[in-house]
């Protein structure tokens, strides 16, 4: 498994980790249990300490995309305390999970008393920027299988294991939930997923 590249804390000196690992509280989901909604108003931020995260966007319609799942360390909800709109996305648990819970008077605090912070958020802020644009560019440039392959070494990359038949995801995926993160119907994406097994990719 990769290093969480949203982790929040990895841009700030021990200090300022401390003093946010001081300031949060702790708390548990079950599978599928909503920590916030689309629409909702943000007054904490999160920071994934086990399990995984779904994070998505949904239409009137019905229509749904799943954005991202989170690995443990990445941090998560900034936006709303940064700017004081509603939550952009709905985040639930993918499966049990603990996460580290920041209210807004804390993350003040610490914005106050460590210059770095700010730094931190900004880096944060990129890196969500970074991947929105590549999926941006992929979503039209790139073909349906390439959106496919790509989510699926994404997620590899997050939560791969080895194991003696191969690399293991450590989280569940269904070809469902594929073909919500590259905004397709299911019944195409299935077709990508028969021509990569000869590749020996399976789900």
């Amino acid at each position: 498994m990769s290093a969480s590249p949203f982790d929040l804390l990895q841009w700030l000196p021990e200090r300022a980790c401390e003093a946010f690992h001081a300031a949060a509280r702790s708390r548990h989901f079950n599978p599928g249990e909503l920590i916030y909604s689309q629409g909702d108003p943000g007054n904490q931020m999160y920071r994934l300490v086990s399990g995984a995260v779904r994070l998505s966007v949904a239409r009137s319609d019905g229509r749904e995309l799943l954005y991202l799942l989170f690995q443990p360390g990445d941090c998560f909800g900034t936006s709303s305390l940064v700017d004081g709109e509603m939550r952009p996305q709905t985040a639930e648990a993918h499966e049990a999970c603990e996460v580290e819970m920041l209210g807004r008077v804390g993350f003040g605090q610490l914005r106050s008393m460590y210059r770095e912070f700010d730094d931190a958020l900004i880096r944060l802020a990129t890196r969500h920027m970074r991947l929105l644009s590549g999926l941006f560019a992929d979503a039209h440039l790139e073909a349906i299988s390439a959106r496919v392959a790509s989510r699926i070494l994404a997620t590899t990359r997050s939560f791969g294991r080895p194991t003696s038949a191969g690399i293991a995801l450590s989280v569940p995926l269904t070809q469902s939930e594929l073909a919500l993160m590259v905004g397709d119907h299911v019944r195409r994406s299935t077709r990508c997923f028969s021509s990569f097994r000869p590749m020996g990719w399976s789900l």
